[in-house]
Parts: C-alpha cells; sequence; structure tokens
C-alpha cells in the first residue's frame, strides 16, 4: 500500500514571463487647464470686498458709538434737569409755600378746625368761620 501511493512529482507549469521594464516613449506636455488670471481676479475681488465691507462696519459703529456719546450726556442733562424739576415741586409742597401762596389768595387760616369723620360723616369739633384778616398777614420761612 504505501508502494500504490508514491509521491508524483507535480508538474510545474510555465508562467510567461512579463517584461519587468515597460518600453518609455515620449508623451505631450500637460497644458494648464485654467489660466490663473481668473482665480487672481476672484481672490484679489474677495479681498477688496472683504476690505470696503470691514471699512463700512467701522464707520457705521463709529458713527453709532458718537451717537451714543450724544444721547448719553443728554440723557445727564435730562436728569440733572429732572432733580431740579423734583426739588422746585418738592419746594412748592412744602407747607409754608402753600401758606403763602393762600395769604395772596385772600385766604386767612381757622383758629378752630372742625375735622369730617369720612366713614359715618360726623363733624368732630365745633366749626366757626375764621375772620377776614384774623391773625396771618405773611408766613416766614
Amino acid at each position: 500500500m504505501s508502494t500504490m501511493h508514491a509521491a508524483r512529482p507535480r508538474q510545474r507549469t510555465t508562467r510567461q514571463a512579463r517584461p519587468t521594464s515597460l518600453p518609455l516613449r515620449l508623451v505631450a506636455p500637460v497644458r494648464s487647464r485654467a489660466s490663473r488670471a481668473p482665480f487672481v481676479v476672484v481672490v484679489l475681488t474677495v479681498l477688496g470686498a472683504g476690505l470696503v465691507g470691514l471699512i463700512l462696519l467701522s464707520t457705521v459703529l463709529q458713527a453709532q458709538a458718537f451717537e451714543i456719546a450724544r444721547l448719553s450726556t443728554r440723557a445727564d442733562a435730562l436728569g440733572v434737569q429732572q432733580q431740579e424739576l423734583r426739588r422746585e415741586v418738592d419746594r412748592l409742597q412744602a407747607p409754608a409755600a402753600l401758606a403763602e401762596r393762600a395769604i395772596r389768595l385772600g385766604m386767612v387760616p381757622n383758629a378752630n378746625p372742625a375735622f369730617l369723620r369720612p366713614s359715618d360723616g360726623e363733624v368732630i369739633g365745633d366749626p366757626e368761620p375764621a375772620a377776614p384778616r384774623s391773625n396771618v398777614t405773611r408766613v416766614d420761612r
């Protein structure tokens, strides 16, 4: 049995030898498909537009800064004017100023005032009319 299965030598197939180097041939030079001029024009246009945009943006922001400064100054002036008007209102609402204006209008203070209670309408005190030119002719501050 061992002789029957004797190893047979393998048959070698011969491959055809390929040439290791291809023959060289002259190739035409590669032509540039696009010239550089349009690309340069586009890049310069984009850069120019960007610079013009930056200048316009800077100008607008500067104008707005001046407007803010002007409005801030105006707001400060109006705040000062408002404080002055509040002081004037407080001065005019003071009891001495009210009494002085009442005397100029011919009013006289009542020595015996009466009060009304709004809940039930009761008069508290003994009301008496004030006599003309009774006691106050001038109010000093």
